[in-house]
């Protein structure tokens, strides 16, 4: 679905683009804000030519940085934490509070328009921090990009396979692949409960998921992900894949020279650089912009 209507220039403006009550009440709705209406849906590790490097970050930082991931118990809390920091993942942050998204698209690039993506799904397209399928997903970084690549090809022509032969002989078999145990073995190690058996859906789906509210920033910007998985090998314009399935989605536009306005409209609200990144030195950073300070 897209949304044909005239840019955002307050959050007046805003609010009346957005879905009606009844609509949030019926399904469950996120919200991503880009400074720049040019920047497609794409997480940062699909960038620039840096998915081929997923596994040596992943594992760099890891190295580097161990002290820093010491209480993560899962994969995916890690990929949270690196993302917060931001090392490029395969996570892409949204949030289920339609302002925050508005800041997000209003906070910096003031020379070109800013979107926020309303992005409507169902429950069967939304995880726990702690479900199978996100275990699935973000053990992919333990892989480097030739095992991803046989990891994808594998599992897409199980989905083939299924379509001619019973659905429990084609997942046992596609289990059997050295390297499908390998990712299970991966998997067990932060769920020793796992389920012996990988179904091949879930390596090729994109999911949203809630994370574990263990930081503050995530907190105050009611904040989740959307993970990705190994269907798009090549990602262009991740709209359109957000589109397939159960989701739905279209954008609102923010005018360009209308962004500082609605960042000061957004702080009667509580919404400012110092609410939404509660750490020092951004706090300190808002304080400095606020009174116009610079650096002696």
């Amino acid at each position: 679905m897209n949304l044909e209507a005239e840019k955002v220039t307050s959050i007046e403006t805003y609010l009346n683009q957005l879905p009606r009550l009844n609509e949030k009440l019926g399904g469950t709705i996120f919200y991503r804000g880009q400074s720049k209406i040019s920047y497609n849906l794409t997480p940062s590790i699909f960038r620039g030519g840096l998915r081929q490097e997923e596994h040596n970050i992943y594992t760099q930082i890891l190295t580097e940085c161990a002290h820093e991931f010491e209480g993560c118990n899962f994969h995916n809390e890690i990929l949270s934490k690196m993302q917060h920091y931001g090392v490029p993942t395969r996570l892409l942050d949204v949030t289920t509070n339609a302002l925050v998204a508005l800041y997000f698209a209003c906070e910096r690039n003031y020379k070109e328009d800013g979107v926020v993506f309303v992005i409507k799904t169902d429950k069967s397209s939304i995880k726990q921090y702690d479900s199978d399928a996100i275990s699935i997903l973000s053990s992919l970084p333990r892989f480097n990009y030739e095992e991803k690549e046989e990891i994808a090809d594998l599992a897409t022509n199980a989905q083939l396979e299924m379509r001619e032969s019973p659905l429990e002989e084609t997942i046992i078999k596609f289990n059997d692949k050295k390297i499908i145990k390998r990712l299970l073995h991966e998997i067990k190690k932060e769920k020793p409960a796992f389920e012996n058996i990988i179904n091949p859906k879930d390596i090729l789906t994109n999911y949203f998921f809630l994370p574990r509210k263990t930081n503050a920033r995530i907190i105050r910007q009611s904040g989740a992900f959307l993970i990705f998985g190994l269907k798009d090998r090549e990602i262009g314009d991740q709209f359109s894949t957000i589109n397939e399935g159960n989701s739905q989605s279209y954008k609102i536009i923010i005018d360009k020279d209308s962004k500082k306005s609605i960042i000061d409209q957004l702080m009667v609200f509580g919404i400012s650089k110092a609410t939404l990144h509660p750490e020092l030195y951004k706090v300190a950073e808002f304080i400095k912009e606020k009174y116009h300070l610079v650096d002696c």
